[in-house]
């Protein structure tokens, strides 16, 4: 690699100094990429900004200088790090590509939020790379680049190649928004730069020449956007400044923690200037987030608060022509002497105050004179008075009568009417929050308490309702409950690393918050920031064990991160959380037994008006079933009820499966929202499409006439068994609610309107029952890869276009369903398939079968040539209007051959109603020697009954007489005779029919 020191004392000299560089013919040396790092630093941006500018002047690549007649520049400034897949963006944007290659990342980032992954981890997509590719192939280019992250970029991965006969070349540095490191430079890899450049001044004033680049600079952020923010380039220039001369002052022996403070130092000391209070704050936030010069963007660098200046720029900084008035900022640290009470008195105009290590009175600390105080912050200090007790005994008495909190010295606290910020650490002075004191701070903005012990601060109750930020860590104190919920303008609140005594149990926060920090806080059962539309940042870590529920209800909380937690709360409530995306867990909760994971989870993200376990929308429909309702309700209210619009928030529950849904009881429920409002979203592989508002569209409009004898519920003789629970004490439900229509799953024809739903296989291995209802545009459930490993109880209705209610992935070899005990079809007026294809090891364990109002249904289960996998268990068979069934349970080509008796031992009951095509259940002939209950009306072409026992009572048969007299009989020797059943007929008729009508 090349390096070389370029002499410049301007931007635009150093612009004609690289435009010669990029002139020259690197086909043969292969000095393809240049890295420029400015002056130690400074103006690197600035410069590849003013190249950019100077060959984008002119589209046409001819009127171009020799050797710059590039055919794309492509200029990216990623100064401020997101991601790879942030840069990837941006090229894509330069290339213009089409609106289908820019919709990829829409896509791809949502997919992302739902796997929990963050931003900073994204990288490139590999069909973009390719589009990026077919793009520049062939053509000569220019990239420039500005890279705010912490490693090269070989630009090849982005699908930009700069070798080949095109000679394409990248100008690029790491510099920009005040990124000053030296180090930084130790970064680039001589394997893809070939040369790396600097400036260095020719004949310039070094100080005029400093001066100079730091406004260039600071202009650089004039350039971004800022949410409407006007950022003046001398102010920022001027905060900049501010922060370098206070490095170079004080910075060995003086913490300023510019993480935290840095905005508050430039708005306190006035360097941002404006009548409008809240505005400079927003500015200073804005300036504070864009300038690098701190490492503290996007978690670069481990330490915090450091400023890190090559030894050349330290020095130009000591002698910078710019100077920080002592009368409006003080940093004073005596860690050996007495400050008087009458230090400050000549400090009228001071503004900024830290007192670090320093000894003084309380009841006068030196302060208290400092009227146009706004910043003060007491580190380490102690009470003058504790030291003279200890030497001459002083009692107590003596030391409250000159207390802070008393009435005369509360009127000499003029100082804390104009006080914006307090920061109070390890300073036993809890006087300085009593609440006489506190009233007088009413403008107080931000407050922070480090290292308070058994301190009283319920006084916060009902004050500070001008505060913004809030901060109260390691600390000892007693709180009342919700002390912070009246502060109506906080947007920040950190409660880390906290003991608390007594008092308070439940932490709330107010509408206004934006971000909030728990970590640790022993003592606290509940976490509740219940309403906080705003809040959008939760960190939570080391929770304690005894943490009873935490409820982010109605936040913008998109990932929420229990990772560094080593304990879950019992509860945890996300009602009316659209936003939300993910959960990561901790290890505890997804290695070990469900004791360690919350007993509660509530979620729905549905929609405000729809919750996971209230309020069913599907309760509207004129068939529900009040009772089913009622007894979800009764067997999930005590454990996980999650409610969402797309499967894709199933991952929320993957990271379980192990633990928690291996020994619960997992139901699936899949309905439309009736009363929710449908707005259509694009589908992915695993995404639960949507439908629009459910309207009353469903059997009882297009079949009226199948309810001539009266509502569904009339025509069963049998209940619906109840949902079975694998364990009652861990319970989780889910429930899928569909909105929008007319969307293609990426398994279905293109050409056919087909919706289906997608299953992950985890959901297969683990739910023990499923209710899919009231869905107007559902056409099938694609089974799981692995199938239905765990499904036990299966109840689906009143979904009009469902074709085939399982479809069995090709060439599937699990014993799908054989674990299913009920099963129940109601009002599927389209489907024609409860099963699609013969699966040997199917419903072997079924007890319960009903179908109702399915008018286009051929068959329900076809069996497998080996016949002891059917349904040996069955004890109920109910049929009611299927007028194109023609058997229930049809066998393979290979067992008609056979001819056998197919047995169902433990059969004890049969309803058949109005199935005209029907000519015989199973095979010609089936055996059920247990058969107790017989009732079949309409079935004029079924012929035969089942064989019964051996001297078993005989079965009950209510049936027309007409249809009686006409069924064929294998004799007693074969246990088939007319003698064996107790035949009775009720006043039933066979309807006739007008001509030319079938029964649909």
């Amino acid at each position: 690699m090349r390096t070389e020191v370029i002499k410049a004392d301007t931007i635009d000299e150093a612009v004609n100094r690289l435009l010669v560089e990029l002139r020259k013919d690197t086909t043969s040396s292969r000095e393809n990429s240049i890295y420029f790092d400015g002056w130690d630093g400074l103006g690197a941006s600035a410069v590849l900004q003013a190249i950019a500018k100077h060959l984008g002047v002119s589209n046409e690549t001819s009127a171009r200088p020799a050797g710059l007649q590039f055919e794309k520049i492509i200029h990216i400034d990623c100064s401020k790090w997101e991601s790879r897949r942030a840069m990837q963006r941006e090229i894509a944007e330069q290339l213009n590509l089409p609106n289908w290659v820019m919709d990829m990342f829409d896509k791809q980032d949502e997919d992302d939020d739902f796997n929990g992954l963050d931003q900073g981890s994204r990288t490139e997509i590999a069909q973009v790379v390719r589009e990026i590719y077919q793009n520049t192939q062939n053509q000569r280019f220019l990239v420039i680049l500005h890279n705010g992250g912490n490693e090269e970029i070989d630009i090849f991965n982005f699908g930009l190649s700069l070798y080949g006969y095109a000679n394409s070349k990248m100008l690029w540095t790491f510099r920009g928004r005040f990124r000053l490191d030296p180090k930084i430079t130790d970064n680039v890899k001589s394997t893809t730069t070939h040369v790396l450049l600097s400036a260095s001044r020719s004949g310039r004033d070094p100080q005029e020449l400093w001066s100079y680049l730091v406004r260039h600079e600071a202009a650089q952020l004039f350039c971004y956007k800022h949410n409407h923010i006007f950022i003046d380039s001398a102010v920022a220039a001027e905060c900049v400044l501010y922060m370098l001369k206070q490095y170079c002052i004080g910075s060995h022996i003086i913490d300023y923690d510019w993480a935290i403070h840095t905005s508050n130092y430039w708005v306190c000391d006035g360097i941002i200037p404006f009548a409008d209070i809240d505005k400079a704050w927003k500015v200073g936030d804005v300036v504070q987030h864009e300038v690098r010069l701190l490492n503290i963007d996007n978690g670069l660098c481990s330490d915090e608060s450091t400023i890190v200046l090559s030894s050349h720029l330290t020095k130009l900084a000591e002698r910078m022509p710019y100077c920080i008035s002592t009368a409006t900022c003080g940093f004073v640290q005596s860690r050996f002497s007495v400050i008087l009470g009458n230090m400050s008195q000549h400090s009228h105009g001071l503004r900024v105050l830290k007192l670090s290590w320093c000894t003084f009175s309380f009841s006068s600390p030196p302060f208290l004179c400092c009227h146009s105080l706004r910043f003060l912050w007491l580190e380490h200090c102690q009470d003058d008075l504790t030291m003279i007790a200890a030497n001459h005994h002083h009692t107590d008495a003596d030391k409250k009568k000159d207390d802070l909190d008393n009435n005369n010295t509360a009127r000499s606290c003029s100082c804390f009417q104009n006080l914006w910020v307090l920061d109070v650490r390890y300073t036993d002075c809890d006087q300085i929050l009593s609440a006489r004191v506190m009233d007088l701070m009413t403008q107080l903005r931000e407050l922070n308490v480090m290292g308070a012990e058994n301190w009283d601060m319920s006084h916060l109750q009902g004050r500070l309702r001008n505060i913004r930020k809030l901060r109260v860590t390691n600390s000892t104190c007693f709180f009342n409950n919700n002390v912070f919920s009246e502060m109506e303008s906080m947007e920040l609140l950190d409660f880390s690393g906290n003991h608390i005594t007594q008092g308070m149990t439940s932490l709330s926060g107010p509408a206004s918050l934006k971000t909030a920090t728990i970590d640790g806080c022993d003592g606290l059962k509940n976490i509740s920031f219940r309403g906080c539309k705003e809040l959008a940042n939760v960190i939570l870590k080391g929770l304690s064990r005894g943490l009873e529920e935490l409820d982010l209800s109605g936040t913008r909380v998109k990932i929420l991160n229990l990772g560094g937690a080593k304990y879950v709360p019992k509860r945890i409530i996300l009602l009316d959380s659209e936003k939300l995306r993910a959960i990561l867990w901790p290890r505890s909760a997804t290695e070990s037994g469900p004791e360690n994971c919350p007993k509660v989870v509530h979620i729905d993200t549905a929609s405000p008006s729809t919750s996971a376990y209230g309020g069913e929308a599907p309760l509207a429909h004129p068939h529900a079933d009040l009772s089913l309702h009622q007894q979800k309700e009764e067997i999930f209210k005590g454990g996980w009820q999650i409610s969402f619009t797309d499967t894709r928030f199933l991952r929320l529950v993957s990271p379980v499966k192990e633990s928690f849904l291996w020994v619960s009881s997992l139901h699936i429920d899949i309905c439309t929202a009736a009363t929710v409002g449908g707005s259509d979203i694009q589908e992915t592989s695993d995404k639960l499409v949507q439908v629009q508002q459910h309207a009353s569209t469903l059997m009882d409009s297009n079949y009226r006439d199948a309810l001539k004898d009266g509502p569904v519920a009339a025509m069963m003789m049998w209940d619906c068994p109840k949902i079975y629970t694998r364990s009652v004490e861990y319970t989780c439900i889910i429930k899928m609610i569909m909105h929008g229509h007319g969307n293609k799953t990426l398994d279905d024809d293109q050409a056919a309107s087909t919706t289906a739903i997608l299953f992950p296989d985890f959901i297969g291995w683990r739910a023990t029952s499923m209710h899919v209802y009231d869905n107007a545009y559902i056409t099938n459930i694609l089974e799981p890869s692995q199938g239905w490993r765990s499904l036990t109880w299966c109840r689906v209705e009143r979904c009009p276009k469902l074709h085939t209610v399982f479809t069995v992935p090709q060439g599937s070899v699990y014993n799908n369903l054989a674990y299913i005990e009920t099963f129940w079809a109601s009002q599927l007026l389209s489907v024609r398939y409860i099963w699609d294809t013969t699966v040997e090891g199917l419903f072997f364990e079924l007890k319960f079968l009903h179908l109702d109002h399915c008018p286009r249904l051929i068959h329900v289960l076809p069996l497998h040539q080996n016949y002891w996998w059917h349904p040996t268990r069955l004890e109920t068979l109910e049929m009611v209007y299927c007028g194109d069934l023609r058997e229930v349970f049809p066998l393979s080509p290979e067992l008609q051959e056979q001819d056998k008796i197919i047995e169902f031992p433990e059969l004890r009951r049969i309803h058949l109603h109005e199935l005209p095509m029907m000519p015989r259940i199973c095979g010609r002939r089936i055996s059920a020697p247990k058969l107790k209950t017989i009732k079949v009306k309409g079935c004029w072409s079924l012929k035969r009954l089942p064989a019964v026992g051996r001297d078993t009572k005989p079965p009950k048969v209510d049936c027309e007489k007409e249809w009686w007299d006409k069924l064929e009989w294998d004799g007693l020797e074969k246990y088939h005779h007319p003698s064996l059943y107790e035949p009775s007929h009720s006043l039933y008729y066979k309807a006739q029919l007008p001509r030319g009508t079938v029964l649909r």
